[in-house]
């Protein structure tokens, strides 16, 4: 795999916790200029103080959801703070079980905001001529196995990623001129603070379960950080338009 550089800059969204902290990490540890983004201020600093190069991380707090409609305008001015971006990668985003008999139309809509319009907003402001290092850019969405997975409840979630998806395939033909790429990658369950959360809740018998649904046993976020940077690197540089589905042989 081709090593990162300072020169290539990669704006990190989610980078706070999870996939998003462990994609930053790998991305700054490899040699890239990161801009790492995520509402949480504190963890954005453990971020910080924990990466192996602090000189080629910059924290920019963000909320993702506050004030959309000018996402494309702050990519313009991250890249006017610290040049032209070489990769976007958007891992905001939280997990929701919504049943059809409480389906909420402010909820749903909620997911769709941080999974959909935001990184199509973001992804915006990134294909932007001025915003871009143009041949070899790449942007990476996050979406989630939940859009392939028979499982109840996932009916809002699960939507919300395929719609990532299905804008990854038509967004690879409408960007290929300009020499950028545009994939995703749709992880099962990884270990995440939420995923803990998630099996603190259940008792050991149901615990057991849905680990032996997993044969190759639950993801890491370190595992889906390795994947989403051979997709930024020179090593995928014939890959567009492709969800890869991290899923340890789940489904």
């Amino acid at each position: 795999m081709t090593m990162l550089t300072p020169e290539n800059r990669v704006l990190v969204t989610g980078a706070s916790s999870g996939i998003g902290m462990a994609v930053a990490l790998l991305c700054n540890q490899m040699g890239s200029t990161v801009i790492a983004s995520g509402r949480d201020m504190p963890r954005l600093q453990n971020l910080k103080n924990s990466c192996a190069h602090q000189e080629f991380l910059h924290i920019e707090p963000r909320d993702l959801q506050e004030d959309m409609d000018s996402l494309p305008q702050w990519v313009a001015g991250l890249r006017q703070k610290y040049g032209k971006l070489t990769a976007l990668v958007c891992c905001a985003g939280y997990a929701a079980v919504m049943p059809l008999r409480a389906y909420d139309r402010n909820a749903a809509a909620s997911l769709y905001d941080i999974h959909v319009h935001a990184p199509l907003l973001l992804a915006r402001g990134f294909a932007d001529k001025r915003n871009n290092m143009g041949q070899g850019s790449s942007i990476i969405f996050l979406s989630s196995a939940a859009a392939l997975a028979k499982e109840a409840g996932l009916a809002a979630y699960g939507g919300a990623k395929a719609a990532i998806q299905a804008a990854t395939i038509s967004l690879s033909r409408e960007l290929a001129p300009q020499g950028i790429r545009i994939n995703a990658v749709a992880p099962a369950m990884v270990r995440t603070p939420m995923s803990e959360q998630y099996f603190a809740m259940l008792s050991p018998d149901a615990r057991d379960q849905a680990l032996a649904a997993y044969p190759l046993g639950i993801g890491t976020p370190e595992d889906v950080a390795q994947t989403i940077v051979f997709l930024l690197s020179d090593s995928g540089k014939w890959i567009t338009g492709q969800t890869v589905v991290m899923d340890g042989g789940r489904y």
